[in-house]
């Protein structure tokens, strides 16, 4: 039985009741409703309440259809109109506090689902130690131990006397996240969503500092050699090898893409992927295709590459389909597109990593570059 349905079954055994002059026990009886409305209920019942209720009948202005009908009910019994008047008079109590009973009653899976705001990604990390412990990271928790402290958005090792076996730590941001470290050596490093690297908790001297990328996207502002006596820095990435002196540079190797990015921002570095080599310098990119073994260098504006870590998305001329590969890793949401068409659709702007994805997707909308867009859940579809 529906909350309307028990209403109209409460109106009825108060309408009988009271035109007899009793007292019902139906309200006490009645456990959909709180305290409150059935208090309002009672005080709405007496007699100076269902008197004012009739007075506010008696002036409604009725129709001649309406005329008609109150002249054959009054033919019968004059006695009989008090009575209506009763019973109508506590239906219309009763529709007075629908509204307030209803928000007192567990909501039904009839209703229609609230759409929660898919708001942009946050400062969060995991971090897994050498035991296996894992640690959650962000802005609102504490860790520190013999080596490592996080400070709000970031993890900091300190320089400890390595042991003769290397000791490994894992950090890794989820979809919807970013964060910051610094390893022993000085190394800064930003990671992207969905991103995990392995690092030593220190390192030993005379041998080359070696980390690597499992997955994801990472910015490397790599310590100078010269202030480790000479000992070399190099990351790993899916077979890529990054060798280096003393440089910052983006890195980007997901596992949903089949290409390496490597961008140089400053200093050198070399690159060996299997059996090709290259070599860049400033404002170089280099892209390893691990599917074919194909391995290019171009020149491109850095800017646009580590924008994320200034906290932009800078796209020039970009295709949607690598766009919403960003996106739906930043808001960790699933995006599909109504037609293979608006993949190729390209799109330039440089936008906030701060907005919401409906503000995001307005303003790409706002270029025409596409028509509509649709969210459930956290899925989006493009049209």
């Amino acid at each position: 039985m529906t909350i309307y349905e028990r209403l109209f079954a409460l109106a009825n055994k108060l309408a009988k009741s009271h035109s007899i002059g009793e007292e019902s026990a139906a309200l006490k009886e009645v456990d959909y409703l709180n305290k409150e409305t059935k208090n309002h209920i009672r005080k709405n019942l007496s007699e100076p309440a269902v008197e004012e209720q009739l007075g506010k009948l008696k002036e409604i202005d009725v129709e001649n259809d309406w005329a008609k009908v109150a002249e054959r009910l009054q033919k019968p019994s004059r006695t009989l109109m008090p009575r209506l008047y009763r019973a109508a008079a506590i239906a219309l109590l009763l529709f007075s506090v629908s509204y307030l009973t209803y928000n007192n009653i567990p909501k039904t899976e009839q209703e229609a689902p609230v759409q929660l705001a898919i708001e942009p990604g946050t400062d969060k990390a995991l971090l897994i130690l050498e035991d296996g412990t894992q640690v959650v990271l962000s802005p609102e928790t504490t860790f520190k131990n013999k080596v490592a402290q996080s400070k709000g958005d970031r993890l900091e090792y300190k320089q400890e006397n390595a042991q003769l076996h290397t000791v490994f730590n894992y950090l890794a941001v989820p979809r919807g996240g970013q964060y910051q470290l610094r390893l022993a050596d000085g190394t800064e490093i930003w990671l992207n969503a969905d991103t995990k690297i392995k690092y030593p908790i220190a390192f030993r001297p005379g041998e080359t500092r070696a980390v690597e990328l499992l997955y994801g996207e990472a910015y490397l502002v790599v310590s100078p050699s010269s202030e480790h006596q000479g000992d070399a820095f190099k990351i790993i990435a899916k077979g890529q090898e990054v060798k280096v002196i003393g440089t910052a540079f983006n890195l980007k190797a997901y596992n949903d893409e089949e290409r390496i990015y490597t961008t140089l921002v400053e200093g050198k570095v070399h690159i060996a992927a299997k059996d090709k080599h290259a070599e860049l310098h400033p404002g170089e990119q280099s892209v390893w295709d691990y599917s074919t073994n194909q391995l290019s260098k171009y020149s491109v504006d850095v800017n646009h590459d580590t924008a994320w870590i200034r906290g932009y998305f800078y796209f020039e001329d970009k295709p949607l389909s690598e766009i919403i590969q960003v996106l739906s890793r930043w808001y960790d949401v699933q995006i599909y597109f109504g037609s293979p068409e608006l993949q190729k659709v390209k799109f330039s702007g440089l936008l906030s990593k701060k907005q919401t994805i409906e503000e995001i997707l307005n303003g790409i909308q706002k270029t025409n570059s596409i028509n509509a867009y649709e969210i459930k859940n956290k899925t989006i579809t493009i049209r």
